[in-house]
């Protein structure tokens, strides 16, 4: 069996960078706290705001295997909107824009495997970048379509990127929140400081086991530090992040999204299909500057890995764009899409 060295090495790095950024912390809160530190509240019952029917019907699609749960709202005869999230959220991060469409578009808001109510199968390589973009082309090809629009955000601008560049034929227009076109940010990562230091949590991610317990801990108190910078994401929706990320299970396959990042299969991809990453699809690029994960140079470094592209910066705004600033997100996709 041939040893993946990439995963090897983001493991020792993980564990020498959550010395200092993790483990000493954790410690300090465990002498605070004894193993109140480990409690987690036992959620067994959705919170109101997640069955709200405003946001459409509950359903569940099979594909490559995996069973995913989406939320559908609109005419189903108009054109598709497809609403992808990112990490750590759930089709509830599109909570505000599902309401502003859903009038004149047909939305599906989905939760990619791994994350709330979709399939968690085991196995870091479950969570291989292909794998994600095939289950968006069999979701939108089993609802009877095969040309969208498709919206995503962090790590969903991730799958989004990489859909773009192996099924241009399938998109009228890509939109992605706060996530650069990845080799651009992979670019900045490699040559340039800063965006290697807002970087640090994917190293640390690659230790296995410290990072779940990290972002379980005091009941997932991390949930107030990752949305410090969003006062849109009061007490209540927090609350609904907290049941959707409410087991081990859930924050491991999640996770497991960024480990796949360093294997061998990863960077093969990447390398096959560079010159496909030029991407042919109109887009626009909305990107809050606030961010404190992403570059604001990696965002604009983009437009070179795209033919017809539109970067929107939004001033002051954190990287939970969609959330923090609904209605300038929703006029600028609205904008976009009318304008084609």
């Amino acid at each position: 069996m041939e040893i993946d060295w990439g995963r090897v090495i983001g493991i020792f790095c993980g564990f020498l960078l959550s010395i200092p950024a993790v483990f000493l912390r954790l410690i300090v809160r465990f002498v605070t706290l004894g193993c109140g530190i480990f409690y987690v509240k036992n959620r067994s019952v959705p919170p109101q705001c997640l069955m709200d029917p405003k946001y459409g019907a509950h359903k569940f699609m099979t594909v490559n295997g995996i069973k995913l749960h989406y939320v559908e709202s609109g005419d189903s005869e108009k054109p598709l909107l497809v609403f992808v999230h990112g990490w750590p959220q759930f089709w509830y991060s599109w909570r505000n824009q599902i309401e502003h469409f859903q009038k004149n578009y047909h939305v599906v808001a989905m939760d990619m495997r791994g994350f709330n109510d979709s399939d968690k199968p085991a196995g870091i390589e479950n969570y291989f970048i292909k794998h994600m973009v095939d289950d968006i082309k069999g979701l939108v090809e089993g609802l009877g379509e095969n040309k969208f629009t498709l919206v995503a955000h962090d790590w969903g601008g991730v799958v989004a990127w990489t859909f773009a560049a192996l099924y241009p034929d399938m998109l009228s227009n890509l939109v992605v929140c706060n996530l650069p076109h990845i080799v651009a940010l992979l670019e900045q990562r490699k040559n340039g400081w800063e965006q290697a230091l807002k970087s640090w949590y994917i190293i640390f991610f690659q230790c296995p086991i410290l990072p779940e317990l990290s972002m379980m801990a005091e009941d997932m108190a991390s949930f107030n530090r990752l949305f410090k910078d969003n006062p849109n994401n009061d007490a209540e929706v927090k609350e609904a992040y907290r049941f959707a990320f409410r087991d081990y299970k859930t924050w491991n396959r999640t996770i497991n999204y960024y480990r796949c990042t360093t294997m061998k299969i990863y960077e093969n991809f990447m390398k096959d299909n560079l010159s496909k990453f030029k991407i042919k699809v109109r887009t626009l690029q909305i990107f809050g500057e606030a961010d404190t994960a992403l570059s604001v140079a990696a965002a604009k470094d983009s437009a070179a890995w795209v033919e017809d592209h539109k970067l929107e910066l939004l001033e002051g705004v954190s990287h939970w764009v969609q959330e923090q600033e609904p209605d300038k997100v929703n006029t600028l996709i609205e904008n976009f899409i009318e304008n084609n």
